[in-house]
């Protein structure tokens, strides 16, 4: 049995309902009442629903959740309820089923007595058919909560992924679940080991911040060659002599010592050294012995000591925090080697400047031996060479960050997807899953064969009059004549049903027969059941547009119909028929006949109430007191009027259903006063009660919020609604002029 509703969303006036705890559980026989448009056939359609397996076209976000007394729910994505079995009456049943002008319908089939063997045969294959239908259902479930694991895995391996490589975008299962379907059939070869992930974790959560800047390849100008083979010429070079002094020939730096001293003793009388005269034929002989060719030899080994001295080369510039740190270790190699190759070249060249310097001292004596000077070039340019292979390494990282950084959480994200397949077991999980669909394959056969077999035997066992019969006689029970009958009529080869009056095809039928005819229908239609003990029932609002003998009739057929005698002996029925029955309806006086249906032995009978709490929204509650304390429609409706005109706070939910409950009670009260014809209308009573003016003051608001948009004109319109309380009020006063009868209707309602 359905144990309770548990939310209704986006389905008609219910927009978000959801069950509080207040609410009783559903009974075994179940009545609801409520006002018209409060959503009690909503929730009948809710039921439909499950009975037809699907959702109503109107409806196509709608949201809801049944629950059975076994824990089992049903709601809009699984129409099936533990293969609960529902029938419902109400609008959509009759839109659905009956052609009401004349038109042929399909036909209530029923069995013969002839047909009783196959339908044994029936009942054996259908339990057969239901229990492969468990079966498939089970295996079903089992796969899909292997999925479901999986699924939910993937959710949370997703989850650590995006916080383990720090990714800022969205990146979940449905990022996911395709990387998993692409690599799931060889995943074996994206998994790493751990020295693998930790430098591809480091490059993945990499930022900005960590990204160096791009650095340019060290330039050096090598001159050692130029400079050796200038240094061997100037060594070996022998200046020209005008007239040398063969004493300073022998003591060269005596010789260096006056050269130097010449210059300073230009147009000096005395010796700056000793302070006595110059003798300027010593003076003469002297200079004599240093020629032009000799200065200009000198300066020249000076101009290239300058020179040497100017080409000693520095160290590189740039140091290991310029460098991605897995590149430390090869700069440091390269740097120590290039630092090495600089000290040795500067060496060289120093020596190059000390030959040159003791030329200079002693320019008449050739050098010819520099074997001690090595041209390191190409040594030097090779130690360059690896020193920029470090620096190109590093800016091609650089260059590259982003593309090393993506191609590293790729990488990491196969990594990781793979490791989650691992841990699942999933190649366990793939082959159940394929046994589980091999099993549904079977059973699904099997189920084909058995459904054909049903389908050959129900064509044996259903014969379209025997349901043309009953249907009759029901139909007959209600509107009290046999002048309107079903027929049954040819189709090609299949029979079909078609209403009559007399012998020609129904036409402008009342509403009071069309209501008949339909739930005649209804109740036949539940004869098709193979076994009423397992179906539920949902009946909401059987008596539209019949009067007050017809509300009598159909409460006695239901009562028969649907209950039934323990024992002959027995003087009230105990037996509900069904497995469980809702009644719905928004007539009070119908209502009053339901609360008369016996209890059921193996359960009980509750109330419930549906209320329209605002322009959006109802509730399913319990039955207010207020209702189950009267039998007369007529004093529940005085005490809600009555009630919202002493309130000081008024209540809104009330102030919803009083233009409703207002223009039913004034219909009734006028009714009573001046019973005359039953067509006469109730404004034409009311002003011949209480004068033109007050009656309408009263009756303008009833008229506008009792009829179908009541509640989009409830919010579109405020300044009626604002007057509302004010028409309560002069109803009130009107009504306290009628001294005795106000007074005893004071009376019950306290």
């Amino acid at each position: 049995m359905i144990k309770k509703i548990n939310h209704i969303k986006n389905f008609g006036v219910f927009n978000a309902y959801r069950r509080s705890g207040n609410i009783q559980d559903f009974e075994k026989v179940n009545i609801i009442y409520g006002w018209n448009y409060s959503g009690k056939t909503t929730i009948s359609r809710v039921f439909q629903c499950f009975e037809s397996c699907k959702l109503k076209e109107h409806y196509p976000q709608a949201e809801f959740e049944l629950e059975d007394f076994e824990g089992n729910k049903g709601n809009q994505s699984n129409l099936n309820i533990n293969n609960l079995e529902i029938r419902v009456f109400n609008s959509d049943f009759i839109k659905d089923n009956i052609h009401l002008e004349g038109e042929r319908f399909n036909p209530i089939l029923l069995l013969g007595e002839d047909t009783k063997k196959a339908q044994e045969e029936l009942e054996k294959k259908n339990e057969k058919l239901g229990k492969v239908k468990t079966i498939i259902s089970n295996l079903g479930k089992t796969k899909t909560s292997i999925d479901n694991e999986i699924l939910s895995g993937l959710t949370q391996r997703a989850s650590q992924i995006k916080e383990t490589l720090q990714i800022v975008q969205a990146y979940t299962r449905a990022h996911i679940k395709p990387l998993f379907d692409e690599i799931k059939s060889d995943y074996k070869k994206h998994i790493k080991n751990d020295s693998e992930v930790t430098p591809l974790l480091k490059k993945a959560t990499a930022s900005e911040n960590d990204k160096l800047p791009e650095k340019d390849d060290v330039l050096y100008e090598l001159h050692l060659s130029e400079l050796l083979n200038s240094t061997k010429e100037l060594l070996k070079e022998i200046p020209e002599f005008s007239s040398t002094i063969q004493y300073l020939m022998d003591n060269p730096d005596i010789a260096n010592w006056i050269e130097k001293g010449i210059p300073l003793h230009e147009n000096k009388e005395k010796c700056e050294f000793c302070g006595n005269d110059l003798d300027k034929d010593r003076i003469t002989q002297l200079t004599a012995h240093f020629s032009e060719d000799l200065k200009r030899h000198k300066k020249s080994i000076n101009d290239l000591i300058s020179k040497i001295k100017e080409a000693k080369q520095s160290n590189p510039s740039y140091q290991k925090s310029d460098f991605y740190k897995n590149l430390w270790s090869d700069f440091e190699v390269a740097n120590s080697s290039l630092k090495g190759q600089v000290a040795i070249y500067n060496k060289e060249l120093g020596k190059l400047v000390k030959l040159l310097e003791k030329k200079f001292d002693n320019p008449f004596v050739p050098i010819t031996d520099i074997s001690s000077i090595n041209d390191i070039t190409a040594d030097f340019n090779s130690s360059l060479s690896d020193y920029n292979q470090v620096v190109i390494k590093n800016r091609k990282i650089t260059k590259d960050f982003q593309i090393e950084k993506d191609n590293a959480i790729d990488s990491l994200k196969k990594h990781y997807t793979a490791k989650f397949i691992v841990d699942i077991e999933l190649e366990k999980k793939l082959s159940k899953i394929k046994l589980y669909e091999n099993r549904e394959a079977i059973f699904g056969n099997y189920k084909g064969n058995l459904e054909q077999e049903i389908i050959e035997l129900e064509s044996k066992v259903s014969k379209a009059h025997k349901g043309s019969e009953k249907l009759n006689s029901f139909i007959q029970k209600f509107l009290g004549r046999d002048e309107i009958r079903v027929d049954v009529e040819k189709e090609g080869e299949k029979e079909r049903f078609r209403l009559k009056r007399k012998d020609t095809k129904a036409v402008n039928l009342s509403e009071g027969e069309k209501t008949a005819i339909a739930f005649s229908f209804f109740l036949t239609k539940l004869l098709e059941c193979n076994d009423l003990k397992k179906v539920i029932v949902f009946i909401d609002d059987p008596i539209s547009s019949l009067d007050s003998n017809h509300i009598f009739q159909v409460n006695s057929v239901i009562k028969d119909f649907l209950f039934s005698k323990e024992n002959l002996e027995d003087v009230n029925p105990k037996i509900l028929n069904c497995k469980q029955l809702f009644l719905s309806t928004h007539n009070f006086d119908f209502f009053n006949l339901l609360r008369e249906l016996p209890n059921p032995k193996d359960g009980n009978k509750f109330y419930y109430f549906v209320k329209r709490i605002n322009e959006n929204e109802s509730l399913i509650d319990k039955l207010p007191k207020s209702i189950k304390n009267y039998s007369s429609e007529y004093h529940y409706l005085f005490e809600l009027i009555y009630t919202f005109n002493k309130q000081t706070d008024k209540d809104i939910e009330l102030a919803l259903i009083l233009p409703n409950a207002m223009r039913r009670f004034v219909e009734l009260y006028t009714y009573s006063r001046i019973p005359g014809d039953e067509n006469n209308s109730v404004d034409n009573r009311a002003e011949k009660l209480w004068g033109n003016q007050e009656s309408k003051r009263i009756l303008k608001v009833c008229h506008y919020f009792s009829h179908g948009n009541n509640i989009v004109r409830m919010g579109k319109h405020n300044e009626y609604m604002c007057d509302i309380e004010n028409a309560v009020a002069d109803l009130i006063s009107l009504l306290s002029k009628d001294t005795f009868h106000f007074t005893e209707l004071e009376k019950i309602i306290k």
